[in-house]
């Protein structure tokens, strides 16, 4: 009995946490954010991949300030993305539309832009983070290393001695078979690992076969947490139609610039008429992952914050997953909101109205979070010094 009791304990779910009411509502309509980083004075930095471009916003007097512009040209970005933080109060911008990085000061100005090549590979790459001695961690995708499989491989690359070490292999999309037909080029829903990085280095990989997660530290030691009990529900046709809109509205499309850059999908592609027809021939599995495609966010007490794949039109639900990989928490956003940002201060979501205007809101953290630890100081100078030819090349 005993035995039965303790088994009992450890497969129990946490209570589910309701995030409540947000406590303010940045006054200010966006198009499609896609960043969110806030700042040591409450400020936050976003990117509105179509229309704002990138700003600061103050909560308190509900104004944005224009950081850089839009164009290919020095301390200019088009379809701004990815925020991610870097030491100190920086912060690197993925630049979709020209396919480069940007980095942004404490003071708010875009003080480098450069495209991340690594040696032996001729196409420019994104990074999901950079550690505190000046490396980007970032994933290379099967189809960069010629081969067709779908093993995703994270690396470390040190741009100052050119040095790229595989800190992890994981699953990534499945590419689709029937390449004949027009669609999406992965099988949808298909169970694919995420994966992201804490403020002290460690490498956090969570595994689909069976849902636990994996960390590795600094020193190359991986641990593993137990496995979280997920429900095996099959994929409808509604959900492959939100799948596939979801795609196309966060998608580019090359050749309609004169200069080369990219630019969002054509309005045609976006009809509901061809939308639907692409969900009705995409390859797609038979059930859903146990949670989704999206990265997970890290808190400031760097819990995991994964995201639940959940029923279509159901509230937004995370896993809040500890250091050892144990179940910590669960928390379920308000109906209609988007999560994008943990901050040190507030949570960061979006609500979007029956016009597709978007708003952000913040809340306050949960009694789950710890206190963070505070970052080293970046040198202003770092990027700046570095020579172009070893894999930073200035535009």
């Amino acid at each position: 009995m005993i035995l039965l009791l303790a088994l009992q304990a450890v497969v129990q779910p946490p209570a589910t946490l309701v995030l409540p009411a947000p406590d303010r509502t940045l006054q200010v309509d966006f198009t499609q954010i896609r960043g969110v980083r806030e700042l040591a004075d409450g400020r936050v930095i976003i990117s509105d991949r179509l229309d704002r471009g990138v700003v600061v916003a103050d909560f308190t007097r509900h104004t944005t300030t224009p950081i850089g512009r839009t164009g290919s040209g020095p301390a200019e970005y088009r379809l701004p993305t990815v925020l991610s933080p870097m030491p100190g109060d920086s912060t690197m911008l993925s630049d979709e539309g020209n396919q480069r990085m940007a980095v942004i000061g404490p003071d708010l100005r875009i003080h480098r832009t450069f495209n991340l090549m690594l040696p032996g590979i001729g196409v420019p790459l994104g990074a999901r983070g950079v550690d505190h001695q000046g490396r980007f961690i970032l994933q290379i995708p099967g189809w960069v290393l010629e081969h067709t499989g779908d093993t995703v491989v994270v690396v470390r690359f040190d741009p100052r001695t050119q040095r790229v070490d595989t800190l992890a292999r994981v699953k990534g999309s499945t590419p689709r078979r029937n390449t004949q037909i027009p669609g999406l080029p992965y099988v949808i829903f298909a169970a694919q690992d995420i994966w992201n990085l804490t403020s002290d280095g460690r490498v956090a990989v969570v595994r689909s076969s069976d849902y636990h997660v994996d960390w590795r530290d600094a020193e190359g030691r991986v641990t593993s947490g137990p496995r979280i009990a997920f429900e095996r529900r099959p994929v409808t046709m509604d959900d492959r139609i939100a799948h596939v809109r979801r795609f196309m509205q966060n998608s580019s499309i090359s050749g309609r610039n004169g200069d080369g850059g990219l630019s969002p999908l054509p309005a045609e592609m976006l009809e509901e008429k061809s939308i639907r027809n692409a969900a009705e021939t995409q390859e797609h599995a038979e059930v859903h992952p146990p949670f989704t495609e999206v990265a997970p966010l890290v808190g400031p007490d760097d819990k995991l914050w994964v995201e639940r794949s959940m029923r279509l039109g159901t509230p937004q639900t995370f896993d809040i997953i500890g250091p050892d990989g144990s179940l910590a928490a669960r928390l379920q956003m308000p109906r209609g909101r988007r999560l994008v940002s943990l901050g040190r201060q507030w949570l960061y979501a979006v609500v979007t109205d029956d016009d597709g205007l978007q708003r952000l809101e913040r809340y306050r953290h949960p009694a789950i979070s710890g206190h963070g630890r505070s970052g080293d100081s970046l040198c202003e100078d770092y990027f700046q010094s570095l020579p172009a030819p070893i894999g930073l090349l200035a535009t």
